[in-house]
């Protein structure tokens, strides 16, 4: 495969990543930061290409809808991440997330939220969820936010390879921290957890870091890190219960 050819490929998927459907998905980096404009738009794009045995394409895209007016926040997130190489065909893993907020008062905020999963390199043919929940402000003052979550979720989950189908109920808990110097560095942090109510021992666990560089008035340069734990993957060979990814990438903001 040559060069030009696996341009061809990255603009042809990168046009077509709102169409498609990551272990814990990370939301926070994406919605919660200081802004009073009814819309927003955001785009996160992260772009490798590089060469060791085999020549090697990887391309992220995270976007970011939200409007909101008065007490209501809606939030429409759609992410993308595929790579290949010379000798094998694409890996794809992405997300479609829909979310309804409601503001109860100055610290508490009430959210729905419906989400359409896959991941084809954990395995993960399709996962569906739903939830609901509680997300409670301890802390908003000057340049520093600190949220925590704790949502009840439905989870209907298809393995790719075996073909088992799971429907489980989880506990969703999370606690997220922003922090932005001087209008030019940003600093996002969230962890999550999220048991099996009827087996504990059934869990997954995701820490999620990322350090964005403001270079223009919509323009930012981000750093990302992910490490996630799930005590159960899908039963396949060679799916592991520990990942972790490091992307660099630009930032869109309007």
């Amino acid at each position: 495969m040559n060069t030009l050819s696996i341009l061809r490929k990255v603009l042809f998927f990168s046009l077509l990543w709102a169409s498609l459907p990551a272990q814990i998905v990370n939301i926070e980096q994406l919605r919660f930061q200081r802004d009073s404009s009814r819309w927003l738009f955001q785009d996160d794009l992260s772009f490798n290409i590089f060469r060791n045995t085999q020549q090697v394409v990887d391309f992220e895209n995270n976007f970011l809808l939200r409007y909101q007016r008065a007490s209501h926040r809606l939030l429409l997130l759609n992410s993308l991440h595929f790579n290949f190489t010379e000798n094998t065909d694409f890996a794809q893993s992405g997300f479609l997330h829909f979310r309804y907020v409601k503001q109860l008062s100055e610290r508490w905020d009430w959210e729905l939220f419906s989400q359409l999963q896959s991941d084809r390199p954990l395995q993960i043919e399709r996962r569906i969820l739903y939830g609901l929940g509680p997300r409670l402000s301890i802390d908003q003052k000057g340049n520093f936010q600190f949220f925590t979550g704790h949502l009840f979720m439905y989870e209907d989950d298809l393995e790719r390879e075996t073909g088992i189908q799971h429907f489980d109920w989880r506990l969703s808990s999370y606690v997220s921290m922003f922090y932005q110097y001087k209008d030019r560095v940003q600093w996002s942090s969230v962890t999550y957890y999220q048991p099996r109510l009827d087996d504990w021992s059934d869990w997954r666990l995701s820490f999620q870091n990322q350090l964005a560089f403001k270079l223009g008035a919509h323009w930012a340069f981000t750093v990302s890190a992910q490490l996630n734990y799930d005590a159960e993957p899908v039963q396949a060979a060679d799916i592991p219960n520990l990942t972790y990814k490091i992307d660099n990438g630009l930032r869109i903001r309007f």
